[in-house]
């Protein structure tokens, strides 16, 4: 059964790679959320109840609401529906993305010996998973995929360290969680602002932001 949710988990991310729509890919986060919930419920059922219990309800409340609420209330409030005009397009994204998971099976495989304790399919879908989201990142232009990418790049490294801590994996996961929970809202609200100032804010206008003291001291 934890082999089937870390191949939904994988496919989640292909389809995520591969879609320009904005609701989608957050939709996509939510399914990943749920995924991880269930993952960690299934994988340390034997643990510590309190500190399943703990990394269960942080796991849901925070990646499969509470970030994805927030995005989708960033979309609809500047109206951005699709990323239209990425580095690279939507099919190419999705051969890339397939290459990079089977690359990450293929490196699971050969350095099995040294991964004894964990699972090929944990650690090469893991590992394409944070791999895509870098590329994401690199590839699409609006801002709000961006920080879409920067969310599933967070539940990559999850999902690793699901695989490698023989322990409850809370610690890695909040210190991790903390900084892209920090991200995603700033990145928001700055998201926010420029939308106030480009019809369609993405990074490529950035760069002719201005601080105003800035200006007023020129």
């Amino acid at each position: 059964m934890i082999n089937l949710f870390i191949v939904l988990f994988g496919v989640s991310m292909l389809y995520m790679a591969s879609s320009s729509r904005i609701m989608a890919q957050i939709n996509m986060l939510k399914l990943q959320g749920i995924i991880l919930c269930l993952i960690t419920m299934i994988a340390h059922h034997h643990a510590n109840i309190a500190g399943v219990a703990f990394l269960l309800l942080e796991t849901f409340v925070v990646k499969a609401v509470m970030i994805p609420w927030f995005l989708e209330k960033v979309a609809k409030k500047n109206n951005i529906k699709r990323d239209n005009n990425p580095q690279f397009p939507n099919f190419y994204t999705l051969v890339i993305s397939t290459f990079i998971l089977f690359a990450g099976f293929l490196i699971a495989n050969i350095h099995s010996d040294y991964l004894k304790n964990i699972s090929n399919l944990y650690f090469g879908i893991s590992i394409s998973t944070i791999i895509t989201s870098f590329l994401f990142i690199a590839i699409k232009k609006r801002l709000l995929t961006h920080v879409i990418g920067f969310a599933m790049l967070e539940n990559g490294i999850f999902l690793l360290s699901l695989s490698v801590a023989k322990e409850m994996p809370w610690i890695v996961n909040i210190g991790v969680l903390l900084d892209v929970f920090i991200a995603v809202f700033i990145l928001g609200l700055l998201i926010g602002e420029i939308g106030t100032i480009y019809e369609n804010p993405g990074v490529c206008h950035l760069c002719n932001l201005k601080d105003s003291e800035s200006e007023e001291d020129e």
